[in-house]
């Protein structure tokens, strides 16, 4: 009898450590099937952080990318932050210890880099403003300079060309310009007895020509081409070239109209046909006339 109720005592006593064994396994066991799911839970809540905060990376970057700025030290500046944010994006992309402490550190971390971005925002806008007010007053100033050049230009122009008219108005002009045959005495005779040759003409007035003493030349071509009365070293400017002439005289000139007459001496070659008489003065023809002796 004894012995039995020993036995029993025995076996419960070796039960009860089983039972608590089992009893933790099966809490475990339950605590294990609840926690799990939340564990995968929290895992995938990371990973999701992870790539949110890899795409504000990647964005960052791009951001910087899309600063334009002429300074460039404020683009080295901003180059060495793309850098910084390259770092970080390779570091995340390598990053296994899946905590809340590390995500909370990346975080604090882009924030930083965000907040320096905002600052070469506000940098490159205000720079951008600045160099675009600049470029428009540039612009102004030189549609103003254009303008003042064109100015310039057409003034010249003008200038010019009322320099071309007054000259071309100061020219003297002659009239009634004609040859005679004469003798010693003035009076006409056959050209073939003449003495001399008389130019006569009127010059007329003209307020704008410039007065006091000038040289009036004549110049007379025989039907040969060859000039009366030259002996090749009686010449005169005239235009780009060096003419011969006939014979000269001075006159004084005050503006208005002035009858002169040029006097040539028949120096034995005269002959039959047409001739060409032109008076110059200035480095100007003043008049041209044809006459024929027959």
């Amino acid at each position: 009898m004894n012995m039995e109720t020993n036995s029993g005592e025995k076996r419960n006593t070796l039960l009860i450590p089983i039972i608590i064994v089992g009893a933790i396994a099966l809490i475990l066991a339950i605590v294990l099937l609840i926690k799990i799911p939340q564990l995968h839970e929290i895992q995938q809540g990371l990973e999701q952080e992870k790539e949110v905060l890899e795409q504000e990376l990647t964005e960052l970057s791009e951001s910087y990318n899309n600063l334009k700025t002429e300074n460039d030290t404020l683009n080295e500046q901003m180059l060495r932050e793309q850098e910084k944010i390259t770092t970080l994006l390779e570091k995340m992309k390598e990053f296994r210890n899946n905590s809340y402490a590390e995500i909370n550190r990346y975080k604090k971390e882009i924030g930083t880099l965000k907040g320096v971005l905002r600052s070469y925002v506000v940098q490159v806008d205000s720079l951008n403003r600045i160099n675009s007010e600049l470029r428009a007053e540039n612009r102004e100033v030189k549609q103003q300079m254009d303008w003042v050049r064109e100015r310039n230009t057409k003034l010249e122009k003008e200038s010019e060309e009322l320099k071309d008219v007054v000259e071309k108005a100061s020219i003297l002009h002659a009239q009634d310009f004609t040859i005679t045959p004469i003798k010693s005495n003035g009076k006409r005779v056959d050209w073939k007895k003449c003495v001399q040759l008389r130019a006569d003409f009127l010059i007329e007035k003209n307020i704008t020509a410039k007065r006091g003493s000038r040289t009036i030349y004549l110049r007379i071509t025989k039907p040969d081409g060859t000039v009366l009365c030259s002996d090749g070293k009686s010449t005169f400017k005239y235009q780009n070239a060096k003419l011969q002439y006939s014979a000269k005289r001075d006159i004084q000139y005050e503006g208005e109209a002035l009858e002169a007459a040029i006097y040539c001496a028949n120096d034995g070659t005269l002959q039959k046909g047409d001739y060409k008489a032109e008076i110059f003065s200035n480095n100007e023809l003043m008049a041209t006339c044809e006459f024929a002796f027959k």
